[in-house]
């Protein structure tokens, strides 16, 4: 199978075996073009022979159709993820119009019928959304700390200092750790306040800035870097079953 997640700044791939290992990956800025990215990869999947091409994708029906333009040209039967609020392994009261598909299929990835959970998404938004016994309760949306960062730097005039590093929630001596602090404690301080009202909630976490905030977390949390794969192998797993 090769799975691909379209996300709003990247393009990734897992190629898996039968028993569902891993056997080749690849995660590639795609700079808005995705469907021009692919064109340049089609000869690498035709080369793989996948059975089948599943796809994740957050970037709009327009793209979408040129996506499918270009993946019609290999020949091998592929097909788009559609939320489903009232899916089988997971219901939400959310409106499955505006659910993401990627904070979607994280939450499927990990979703556990006998538990309640935490899932945080730590990517390009910083997500949390609560399930509880396998129905979604709804969550919160943070732009990311670099989203914030580039925010904060473009709506003000004496701060300037762009670089530097989310390492720590203590108080900034200078503008740069006072910036950057700020920003990690923000979301540090939201996760714990939630993780504060949801005590029986593991909290799991996921996406490319979670080792950074994981860290700063007030309780222990399980990171998880294959969430969206795995919700991606068991959204198409059931829908041939069903």
């Amino acid at each position: 199978m090769l799975w691909l997640d379209l996300g709003n700044t990247r393009l990734k791939y897992w190629l898996t075996d039968d028993i569902g290992q891993i056997v080749d990956h690849d995660a590639k800025q795609h700079l808005q073009a995705p469907a021009e990215l692919l064109m340049g990869l089609t000869d690498r999947f035709e080369r793989y022979a996948p059975d089948f091409i599943g796809i994740s994708s957050v970037l709009g029906e327009a793209l979408n159709i040129k996506v499918t333009e270009t993946l019609s040209r290999l020949n091998i039967p592929f097909e788009f993820v559609h939320v489903d609020a009232a899916h089988p392994l997971m219901r939400s009261d959310y409106n499955d119009q505006q659910l993401g598909c990627d904070r979607w299929l994280q939450m499927l990835g990990a979703v556990d019928k006998k538990k309640r959970q935490c899932v945080i998404g730590c990517g390009t938004a910083v997500t949390i959304d609560l399930i509880d016994h396998a129905t979604h309760l709804g969550g919160y949306i943070f732009p990311s700390i670099y989203l914030q960062r580039e925010s904060l730097f473009s709506g003000t005039k004496q701060i300037t200092i762009s670089n530097g590093a989310f390492d720590s929630v203590g108080q900034g001596m200078t503008t740069q750790d006072a910036v950057h602090r700020g920003i990690l404690l923000s979301i540090v301080g939201a996760i714990n306040e939630i993780s504060h009202r949801h005590p029986n909630f593991e909290v799991i976490m996921t996406g490319g800035d979670a080792g950074i905030i994981a860290q700063h977390v007030n309780r222990p949390v399980r990171l998880r870097d294959d969430l969206l794969l795995t919700g991606l192998a068991r959204y198409f797993d059931h829908s041939k079953q069903t």
